[in-house]
């Protein structure tokens, strides 16, 4: 856990050259890599978990009342389990293959010391919230992942471009990590522990205990989890820096958030679980809602690289409704909610082995917009060959967790399959828009110019697309789902594994038959389709500008017009308004919004009965 640390501290005080800088981010990713592998030997005989805790802080606040409000305490709590185990080993391949591809793609990328020292800080982060089991500490280290995103997606922070769209990447994140803070609070106002270890247990025991507390606890949390899966409508974060970002920092940040939302999730289930049906019911409905949305806004999207994370989006949505339907309340079992968590894991290394191909291939050919690729096949077949094993894992990545959690003939089961076929249909319809068809010239474009990436990049995107189907092999095995929650798993019927494995290969059949009929009319169709999504997505806005922002403002600049000189207290009023506003213009945003989240969380925290109540 401490060697990404290092690497980072060495990286910001003494390492300059691009070179240096990348074999010590390489370095702390190989070494967290081996000690995750040795770790998981030790634990592979073993179904217990490896667990141990430091008192961190203890602070008594009390001498009277129930025992867990007497004192405040945070500990330091490490849990290691063949889940954990499973999520370390899938974010340290995407980190390493990120590194090891922008070793020789990104060598025009500005700031390499910078950037490979940040890399190293999110994989320290991410390493944290994994291991973390103090709802405190994981919050500490969430934060801190959330920072060095930002950092990595706002890379290129001299760009116009990309300096726009990182807003975006800071202010939507940051707004569900306040959800996860005032969830946190709620739990804590009501059971005075923030260790899931001595939490879970006691759930409907504490006095006072209501119903009504844990869903709106479960509810912020999902809601703080989900910003962080990319979760309809708060994934624009994801897609506005797609493209702007550089592809290294976009891929291992959109695939290592999936893997460690998605486990921070199965975790945090027994608290949604011990609620009531109604809220799993608006969980599960939220995810299937994204299952399908986000697909259908990677048909419409004619840039590779944005419609991968859409599709990587709908593929996590998918896992995240399984984790959500698989968790039993009845003595907090989980049945097949961790087939869910084995289908984000598959996807998660296909999302990085298809954004870095789509990235090589939009590079060699000058355009980010899929009408104007093609015949890749003929001029860069290792990159179109790493992009359709990726799209084939991501089509594929949801039928194991299907198979075992959602019955075929269910309203779920529809809902979810549509998700699986639309999928398939945008993984195929981005490899055929690349590999098929002609490159025309476009001005100071030569297409007998373009040319396919070094091997020894290229390799890194096989590695990790091929990685990914290892994983979606194995989570269509009970024995590996076993492995992972130490539980024994029924072998799902078989039909059920060749009816979700038929509907992505219809999917695949669909966009190849449209692409092989008529390429251009299949893109122009799309193409058709995205503006039509953006003509509405501009209505809205302006709408939402004409009868909500202007008349907001309006009334905020007319305000001067309602003081009446000769009203003394108005004319007071004003002039005190006047001179808060321009206190408040000096004050540094980031903060003051800081500062004011935390008082938000205090504040909620206090007013919630089980303090004073």
């Amino acid at each position: 856990m401490l060697t990404p640390l290092g690497m980072f501290l060495l990286a910001i005080t003494g390492v300059r050259t691009r070179r240096s800088a990348s074999n010590l981010a390489v370095f702390g990713a190989l070494a967290s890599l081996g000690l995750t592998l040795l770790i998981g030997w030790g634990l592979a005989r073993k179904s217990a978990p490896f667990l141990v805790s430091w008192p961190y802080l203890n602070l008594p606040v009390a001498f009277s009342g129930p025992i867990n409000f007497q004192g405040f305490g945070i500990d330091i709590v490490l849990r290691v389990d063949h889940v954990t185990v499973a999520a370390l080993v899938a974010v340290e391949l995407c980190v390493l293959g990120a590194l090891g591809w922008h070793r020789f793609m990104g060598r025009v990328e500005p700031g390499a010391a910078r950037f490979h020292a940040i890399v190293s800080l999110f994989l320290f982060a991410c390493i944290g919230v994994l291991l973390s089991y103090d709802l405190a500490e994981l919050l500490a280290f969430w934060g801190l992942a959330g920072v060095a995103t930002y950092l990595l997606l706002a890379h290129r922070w001299s760009v116009d471009g990309a300096a726009r769209s990182t807003r975006i990447a800071l202010a939507l994140p940051f707004l569900t990590d306040l959800f996860l803070l005032c969830g946190i609070a709620v739990v804590y106002s009501r059971y005075g522990v923030v260790n899931l270890t001595t939490l879970i247990p006691i759930l409907h025991t504490t006095p006072g205990a209501t119903v009504k507390a844990l869903a709106i606890a479960a509810v912020l949390l999902f809601v703080g989890v989900g910003g962080r899966l990319a979760l309809w409508p708060v994934h624009l974060w994801v897609t506005r820096t797609a493209v702007d970002a550089p592809a290294a920092a976009s891929a291992v940040t959109q695939a290592a958030w999936s893997v460690v939302a998605i486990v921070v999730l199965y975790r945090l289930m027994p608290i949604a679980g011990e609620s009531n049906s109604q809220t799993l019911r608006a969980l599960l409905y939220t995810c299937a809602a994204t299952a399908i949305i986000a697909p259908l806004l990677a048909l419409a999207s004619s840039e590779p690289r944005r419609s991968i994370a859409l599709l990587g989006i709908a593929a996590t949505a998918v896992g995240a409704a399984v984790v959500v339907r698989g968790f039993d309340t009845v003595g907090f079992t989980f049945t097949f909610a961790v087939a869910g968590v084995a289908c984000v894991l598959a996807a998660a290394l296909a999302r990085v082995a298809g954004i870095l191909a789509a990235s090589a291939i939009a590079t060699a050919m000058r355009t980010d917009d899929i009408a104007e690729m093609g015949d890749a096949w003929r001029r860069m077949r290792g990159s179109a060959i790493a992009l359709l094993i990726s799209g084939l894992v991501l089509g594929v990545s949801a039928s194991g967790a299907l198979a075992y959690s959602v019955p075929s003939g269910s309203k779920l089961g529809l809902v979810l399959g549509e998700a699986v076929l639309l999928i398939a249909v945008g993984s195929a319809r981005i490899f055929l828009a690349i590999a098929i068809g002609p490159l025309r010239r476009r001005r100071a474009f030569e297409p007998d110019r373009v040319r396919d990436i070094p091997a020894a990049a290229l390799s890194w995107s096989y590695l990790l697309a091929l990685a990914g189907a290892v994983l979606v092999v194995a989570s269509m095995v009970h024995g590996w789902l076993g492995f992972l929650d130490g539980r024994t798993h029924p072998a799902p019927n078989p039909i059920g594994y060749v009816l979700w494995i038929a509907v992505a290969l219809v999917g695949f059949a669909a966009a190849a038959i449209a692409f092989r009929a008529n390429k251009d009319g299949a893109v122009r169709a799309s193409s058709q389709l995205g503006r039509a999504v953006d003509r509405s997505v501009w209505r809205a806005q302006g709408w939402a500008g004409r009868f909500m922002v202007g008349p907001a403002v309006g009334i905020a600049a007319g305000a001067d017009e309602w003081s009446f000189v000769r009203d003394d207290a108005l004319a007071v009023s004003a002039v005190g308004t006047g001179r808060l506003a321009a206190l408040a213009s000096r004050v540094p945003v980031v903060p003051a919004v800081i500062i004011l989240a935390v008082l938000l969380a205090v504040a909620l925290g206090l007013i919630s009965p089980g303090v004073f109540r």
